[in-house]
């Protein structure tokens, strides 16, 4: 959250994704979606016992149920951030997990921000340590250059971003 609201700050056109982690009484988190280009929030992800409704799957996860209407949104919020990127714009996908190994989730949207690279523009992927090298697999030959960068070094990060050329 903190890249994406710097870059809008520098002057830098921010679309896409985050995932803001709700904490609760609950042992699991809950998740909202945040859309970077409307600011639209909404339920993501709730932990199994909260989650009631037709909305809600679990995609065979025990502890986690997850919004296909808020999954949906954010494939259509990746698929104006793809569609956005030849003008330069910066895209976040948050998050890349177990889910879209399995593609579902927010995969379709991942992979429409892949391919948009070779158009310009900037794709940051944000993943556990386990997904690093399928993200690095997702994005190689479609990105000019790929940088795997620590959770947390916003600085690094954003002295990247604004040494690309096309931004």
């Amino acid at each position: 959250m903190a890249a994406a609201e710097r870059a809008k700050t520098s002057g830098l056109k921010v679309m896409g994704v985050l995932s803001l982690r709700i904490l609760d009484r609950d042992e699991y988190p809950s998740y909202d979606l945040l859309e970077l280009d409307t600011g639209d929030c909404m339920p993501l992800v709730k932990p199994a016992g909260e989650a009631l409704g037709d909305d809600w799957e679990s995609y065979g996860n025990p502890r986690f149920m997850f919004s296909k209407k808020g999954l949906n949104s954010a494939n259509l919020a990746l698929l104006r951030g793809a569609e956005a990127m030849k003008d330069g714009v910066i895209v976040f996908v948050d998050e890349y997990g177990r889910l879209e190994s399995q593609h579902k989730g927010i995969h379709i949207g991942a992979v429409m921000v892949a391919d948009s690279l070779k158009h310009g523009g900037v794709a940051i992927y944000l993943c556990r340590d386990d997904k690093v090298n399928e993200v690095i697999d997702l994005v190689m030959g479609r990105a000019s250059r790929v940088f795997n960068i620590e959770a947390g070094d916003v600085d690094a990060l954003l002295r990247i971003i604004h040494g690309c050329s096309k931004l």
